[in-house]
Formats: structure tokens, sequence, C-alpha cells
């Protein structure tokens, strides 16, 4: 396997709305959730607990995923040059270990759903084992232990870490779709919610947001093999919704929007890999824009989506 690469990119980042104050969809972490973990009243207790709970994962896996985009290049690098001998100063890869423990957070912060928590147990062995296994390379070559051994042991672990890279990714993969799938339903509950509350543009981004998802997971998933015509639809259909929103606050999510909507096309001209890419950068750039709810629209008592 060691011509491989087992390194590729893992999963989205899913943020649709952005939490309360002017703070990014994307940048909360587990101290936020831990410290603010209060549900709006919209909800009855059973689900309220399940949702509350369920922000954790969303939490660990968007953190992960968003990660591993921003610093995928560097983490290839590093890889590639401990094939090659090169002595590294660390072995400075994907943020497994942060994973791992933001995942055992979730599964001790309560009880969410079913089919999550399952996935998340069948993923959390073979997750520990990577994290050992990246550790003992790090440790490996901050040690300088390389200059005794002529990179005998790196090149070992490198061939462990590779088979137990293919084990995780779909595992990792599970939970990462579950997750993904129940933010979605999440999200379309509160485009009923807020329009109910006369939040019409508010409602709108969570709606052009949920598109917008849908897409990069289309073409993620299939690729070259994507339909073409749904993904000019859905892009129009989302240019549509964007046009409508006429509040100030959202206006720099409009702008990137732009971006995105460019390379959508892009992609659909020329549907590769530098393309695929260029999309779910885009999209990540997209809900990591910073955006408070409560200036989308002027009602008295605004439906303020939490870390969503």
């Amino acid at each position: 396997m060691i011509g491989q690469n087992w390194w590729s990119r893992i999963g989205l980042v899913m943020c649709i709305m952005a939490s309360v104050g002017s703070v990014s969809g994307c940048e909360f972490n587990m101290d936020n959730l831990k410290n603010n973990s209060q549900v709006k009243a919209t909800q009855n207790d059973s689900e309220k607990e399940i949702w509350r709970v369920f922000r954790f994962y969303l939490a660990a896996t968007n953190e992960f995923n968003f990660d591993s985009v921003k610093y995928s290049h560097q983490h290839v690098e590093t890889v590639q040059q401990a094939r090659q001998n090169v002595p590294l100063a660390e072995f400075k890869v994907r943020d497994y270990e942060r994973l791992e423990q933001e995942l055992i957070a979730a599964r001790e912060a309560g009880h969410s759903h079913s089919d999550l928590e399952a996935a998340t147990d069948a993923l959390l062995p073979v997750l520990h084992e990577v994290v050992v296994a990246v550790k003992e390379l790090d440790t490996y070559y901050k040690e300088k232990r390389y200059e005794s051994d002529n990179y005998a042991f790196a090149q070992t672990q490198l061939e462990k870490l590779s088979t137990l890279i293919d084990a995780f990714r779909p595992k990792y993969d599970a939970v990462d779709t579950i997750v993904n799938t129940y933010h979605k339903q999440e999200g379309k509950r509160l485009v009923k919610v807020m329009r109910n509350n006369g939040q019409i543009n508010g409602a709108d981004m969570v709606e052009m947001m949920l598109i917008y998802s849908d897409i990069v997971d289309h073409i993620v998933e299939r690729k070259s093999d994507s339909d073409f015509q749904w993904l000019k639809e859905q892009k129009e259909a989302a240019s549509e919704i964007g046009a409508k929103i006429t509040a100030a606050e959202a206006q720099n999510r409009l702008d990137q929007q732009k971006n995105l909507d460019k390379a959508i096309a892009d992609f659909i001209a020329d549907p590769r890999i530098a393309t695929e890419d260029a999309v779910v950068e885009q999209y990540n750039e997209l809900v990591s824009r910073p955006m408070n709810f409560k200036l989308l629209d002027s009602v008295q008592n605004p439906y303020v989506p939490e870390k969503l």
C-alpha cells in the first residue's frame, strides 16, 4: 500500500447556521458546547436532550473535516517525505487524537441517536489504534531514532498505519454520514420554524445552505459521474434563494456564494480532482463566514439557531 494515497480528504464541514451572536457556524468547539448547551423550547424534553448531545458529534466531525481539508497538502507532504526517508522534525498529520477525545466526550455527554452511537462505538477501537500509531511515529522522529535504524521503523510503521487508515475510513464515513443526515433533517425543521416566526431572510439562508450541502455531497460522492443537469438546476435554485436575502448582515456569505457558484460551474465544465477540491474548499469557506441570525430579520422575538 506504499503507493496508495490513503490521506485523501475525508468528509465535509456541514455547518448550516451560525450560533448566537456573531460566531461562525463552523468555529464552535467542544469547550463551547460543554459550557453552553441550552436548546430552544421548540422541541420536547426528549428531543432537546437528543439534539443537545448530537451537537457534540457535529462539533467533533466538523472540526476534523475542516482541519483535514485546510491542512491536507501539509499532511500529504508529511507522509510523502516519511516514505522518502526525510528526517522529519515531527510526524504532523490529521488530529486523530482530538477526534478520539471529542467522540468519547460525545458518548459520555448523554443519549443521542442510537444508530450514531453504534457507529461511533464501531469507530473508536480502530481510531484508537490510529492514534497510537501516529504518536509512535511522531515520537520516533522527535527522538531522531531514524539515525540508528536507517528509517526501518518508519517504513514498517507507515505500512501498519496505511492498513489502519483503510479500516478507519469506512467507519468514520459511516459516522460522518449519519451526522450529516440528522443535521440536514434539523435544518429543514428550522426552515419551517423560522418562516412561521416571520424570519424570512433567516429561513432563506438556511434553505440555501441546505441546497449547497446537497450539491457538495453529490459531487464528492459521484465525482465525474455527477448529474450535471441536476447540479446546474440546484445551483440556480440556491442562487435564486440567495438573491431574495436582503439583510446587510448576510452580505459576507452572499459574497462568498459567488465564489462557490463559480467553483461548481468550473466542476461542471471540467470534472476532476482539482475542481472537486475547489468546490469543497469554497463551500467550507462559505459556511465558516460569521453571521448573526438576530440581525437578518426585524422580528420581536427572533428564533436564533444554536450551534448547528
